[in-house]
């Protein structure tokens, strides 16, 4: 039986939940059955022959059986050698919280994950990712951040309100519950960005990149969308459809036109 005290003090208290500044990998893994996004932060450390896995932090956009999903994996796979946490399975998640069975799918989600983490970081795979730190200290020198490669960002629930974005590449960044009134993300890549519940008032969309971007709740009085790309995956209010009929619907298959 699910112990519901334990499932709102995890949820209320998101042990493991955030960036590490100096990861060593840094992975993104998109639930293809929710659509939730999660990104899973490792740091190695080097003990005689083994690789033991330091910490291990999640953001996820999801719902709260994968934030305690996500959150008990990386309390598992901790102090753990790659090795060990790769084997990583449903059941020794479910022996710090045992899910229901329909909702068995989140933990299983979270192994998956966690697996790609590892795998990642023993071939090699170098990732673009940039911290959120790192992202607001550029914006305070330059005053703008067009053209940055901000991939899978971390900005959300921030006063982002007037923020040159044009041109950047923020496919599937997180930007939930953000203040970007006025922003422009004009030509902007955003495909499988999160936006749900973000003020977008006045934003400029013209020519972005909005494939799979998730748009649920935000705030569009007086944004311009404008000639933006949008596909089956883009989700918006019911509410708010008609701002596809100055939008470009993007066939399957179809060539990218843009360049980040």
């Amino acid at each position: 039986m699910m112990d519901f005290d334990k499932f709102k003090k995890i949820n209320d208290e998101r042990p493991n939940y955030g960036e590490i500044e100096d990861a060593d990998v840094v992975t993104f893994y998109k639930n293809s059955g929710c659509g939730d996004g999660y990104r899973i932060f490792l740091k190695i450390k080097q003990e005689g022959d083994k690789k033991i896995i330091q910490n291990a932090t999640f953001t996820t956009t999801g719902c709260g059986f994968s934030i305690t999903a996500l959150a008990m994996g990386l309390e598992w796979i901790k102090g753990k050698t790659l090795e060990e946490a790769e084997k990583i399975s449903v059941e020794d998640i479910e022996t710090l919280f045992e899910f229901p069975e329909r909702r068995k799918n989140y933990p299983q989600s979270a192994v998956e994950a966690i697996q790609k983490a590892i795998n990642e970081y023993k071939i090699g795979k170098k990732t673009n990712y940039i911290t959120k730190n790192r992202i607001l200290q550029k914006l305070k020198e330059q005053g703008h951040l067009r053209n940055e490669h901000l991939q899978q960002a971390m900005l959300d629930n921030l006063d982002l309100s007037g923020v040159d974005f044009s041109g950047a590449n923020l496919q599937n960044a997180f930007l939930q519950n953000s203040n970007l009134e006025g922003a422009n993300f004009q030509n902007a890549n955003l495909r499988g960005a999160y936006l749900n519940m973000a003020n977008l008032k006045n934003a400029n969309f013209q020519n972005a990149d909005l494939r799979f971007a998730k748009l649920i709740g935000a705030q569009i009085e007086g944004a311009n969308f404008q000639d933006a790309w949008y596909d089956i995956g883009t989700r918006v209010d019911p509410k708010q459809i008609d701002i596809f009929k100055v939008m470009k619907k993007a066939e399957k298959g179809l060539v990218e036109i843009q360049t980040y």
